[in-house]
């Protein structure tokens, strides 16, 4: 079992649902996006926990995970996805990824076929996201934490920050900043590991692994997302065969939260098949 490994090992893990002692049921990891931690799957997975045995990580330098200094390369994310479902004994399963969940991903069924049953794309491409990540990066250095206080962060959130970003990133934003020992509040996530992941999706692409992954595919896209631009989206369809999408209106790039109900719908029927 996971707790009875290193404190490491046990920084990754979120929570398990669906667990059945009497029934085995199929598994499924779902890894979450830049900025976010595991915690943001928990509708998802509670609208699946009947059909699936579920893992929900925080990924490195997100959530509680021990800080590390480098190594923000999705291979890096992938090795520690391995290193949490070989403890867990878990040797087949599909696998959900968001953002840079997605990147991750591709990594991980490329290097690994066998592990993998199913994949689930969310928002994400192989290319180059220079506009993109030059975007996230002036949104994260828009926000001056640490704060004093929570009532000081709160302000900032539902005022400066809402008025520029919008509610549902502010929302977001502000679920990641904690109380720090000192007294401080700061963000959750390791900020120097976030600029390092966004630089890396900046200046290279991971076609090679996207189209070197073997397992049935869905690619869900949010309609008005600027993370995976529509030619990029058609272009992923032509370059791997086991690669099937879908196009979700009103959403962008958090398609599971935009869209809850379609996003589970789909996951759900492509899995199920």
């Amino acid at each position: 079992m996971l707790t009875e490994k290193t404190d490491y090992i046990k920084s990754f893990y979120t929570r398990r649902l669906g667990v059945d002692e009497i029934k085995s049921k199929p598994k499924l990891v779902f890894l979450h996006g830049l900025l976010g931690n595991g915690q943001n799957w928990i509708p998802t997975a509670r609208a699946l926990e009947a059909k699936f045995e579920i893992l929900l990580m925080d990924q490195r330098g997100h959530g509680k995970t021990k800080k590390v200094e480098g190594g923000f390369a999705p291979n890096f994310f992938s090795d520690d996805l391995l290193m949490v479902v070989k403890t867990l004994e878990w040797g087949r399963f599909s696998l959900v990824g968001h953002s840079l969940g997605a990147r991750v991903s591709f990594d991980f069924a490329s290097r690994h076929p066998g592990m993998i049953e199913k994949l689930v794309i969310e928002d994400m491409g192989p290319h180059k996201t220079r506009e993109a990540s030059r975007k996230t990066e002036t949104m994260i250095n828009s926000v001056p934490a640490p704060f004093k206080g929570r009532d000081e962060a709160r302000d900032f959130f539902q005022n400066t920050f809402k008025g520029r970003y919008g509610k549902p990133l502010s929302d977001y934003l502000y679920s990641n900043i904690e109380k720090k020992s000192e007294g401080t509040y700061d963000w959750r996530f390791f900020k120097p590991g976030a600029m390092e992941a966004l630089e890396i999706g900046r200046t290279r692409d991971f076609w090679s692994e996207y189209e070197g992954i073997e397992a049935k595919t869905l690619i869900i896209r949010g309609k008005d997302s600027e993370h995976l631009p529509e030619d990029v989206f058609n272009n992923m369809l032509k370059r791997n065969s086991n690669a099937s999408g879908s196009v979700i209106s009103g959403a962008g790039h958090w398609v599971h939260f935009d869209q809850f109900s379609s996003f589970v719908k789909q996951v759900d029927e492509f899995l199920s098949k």
